[in-house]
């Protein structure tokens, strides 16, 4: 089933990203094994993996960080109160995926491994909670308290900043 309303295509990409996670958790666990042999094809799937998080998170959450989390800030009285910690987790969900790709690159030993594993799960963690926290927070609310020609609206501007050539 292709995603046709922007909240979909949000949760679909909630739900690619996840599938990343899963195979990132499952590069991690090849670390806790700590094969020698296997650890550099490791890591270079561990670097793809980490190269296609920053895209998604720089289309995904500049979308929701310049158009959808400002329009729930305009419609809703709490709505600064609701969305800013969502913000926060961005700036910290990217400054952990770029210590992650950082540590990937530096030369192997037994200490950057262990690194490697523990800057791996506390992405995976808080990605994994904060998904939750938008598709609960945000994308269930916004679908309830926006209009259909506020959603079409936002759809039109987020369009641009999601993928270029305008997919979401």
């Amino acid at each position: 089933m292709t995603p046709t309303t922007m909240f979909e295509r949000m949760r679909h990409d909630h739900r690619s990203v996840l599938d990343q996670v899963s195979k990132l958790e499952l590069g991690v666990l090849a670390t806790d094994r700590g094969v020698r042999a296997l650890m550099q094809e490791r890591d270079r799937e561990l670097l793809e993996l980490v190269a296609m998080l920053e895209r998604q998170f720089a289309t995904h959450m500049a979308a929701e960080d310049q158009v959808l989390f400002p329009e729930l800030e305009r419609v809703l009285p709490q709505g600064h109160a609701a969305v800013e910690p969502l913000r926060a987790e961005h700036e910290e969900l990217r400054a952990m995926l770029q210590r992650l790709g950082k540590t990937l690159r530096e030369p192997a030993r037994a200490v950057r491994d262990e690194q490697i594993s523990v800057q791996a799960r506390d992405l995976i963690d808080l990605l994994r909670i904060h998904i939750r926290k938008e598709e609960s927070i945000v994308l269930n609310v916004a679908e309830k308290v926006l209009t259909p020609r506020e959603i079409d609206a936002l759809e039109a501007r987020i369009r641009p900043i999601a993928l270029p050539g305008g997919r979401t």
